[in-house]
């Protein structure tokens, strides 16, 4: 770590709570729009259906198969599909709802602010992260993360998702560095662990699941133990 001069952390389930705050939205969602009457059986069926097409949509995003409207309406209208509910209607009430209140949530994963007044004193802070500008802007600014922060690359500024190497490439330019003096820490082994790497950085993951680490990355559990590390 002795190079290392930057710290670039991914957004979304690495500092922002995105399972919980997301969650707790669909869960508002599900009764605000009485989902159960419309034909979807329980809540949780409807969360893990939405998580599988939403994910599926975005690397449909990052492939340049979908657009960005498509994305934002479809996981809703195509979750809705498969419990046999073709209502546009709802879906776009649902996408509405979803986008304005998701962002204005404010939890953030345990130790997330004392870890970045920590590593702020030490390294220059960055951020990339795949979601949409004015969604990932607005969490930054709400839970007053922002000011921690040099840099802020986005998925849409660099025309890339990870673990496309061209949004690593675009924070690098932004960031005025080369990769070597750079460590991203992030949720995704994929998108944040291979990308990383392919791009000359360091990564460490944060693995609070407790998956296998089949790539043998360095991880932690916590982002207090990072302060350990760096």
């Amino acid at each position: 770590m002795l190079e290392i001069k930057h710290i670039i952390f991914d957004l979304d389930n690495t500092l922002w709570d995105f399972s919980g705050n997301s969650k707790r939205i669909l869960a508002d969602i599900f009764e605000l729009l009485n989902l159960q009457a419309e034909g979807i059986p329980d809540f949780e069926q409807f969360h893990q259906q939405y998580k599988f097409r939403n994910e599926f949509l975005w690397q449909e995003y990052g492939r340049g198969n979908v657009s960005k409207e498509e994305v934002r309406l479809n996981r809703f209208y195509v979750t809705f599909n498969d419990f046999g509910v073709n209502n546009y209607v709802l879906a776009n009430k649902a996408a509405d709802h979803y986008v304005y209140h998701t962002r204005r949530q404010t939890d953030l994963l345990p130790n997330a602010i004392a870890v970045l007044n920590q590593l702020k004193q030490k390294y220059q802070l960055h951020i990339i992260t795949n979601g949409f500008d004015e969604v990932q802007y607005f969490k930054l600014e709400n839970t007053g993360l922002q000011n921690y922060f040099e840099t802020i690359t986005t998925a849409e500024a660099a025309n890339a998702l990870k673990p496309d190497i061209r949004i690593f490439e675009h924070a690098l330019r932004a960031i005025s560095t080369e990769p070597q003096h750079c460590l991203f820490i992030g949720d995704s082994p994929e998108a944040d662990g291979h990308g990383a790497i392919n791009a000359g950085m360091s990564f460490i993951w944060l693995n609070t699941e407790n998956k296998a680490n089949e790539f043998n990355f360095v991880e932690v559990t916590d982002l207090g133990e990072l302060l350990n590390l760096v």
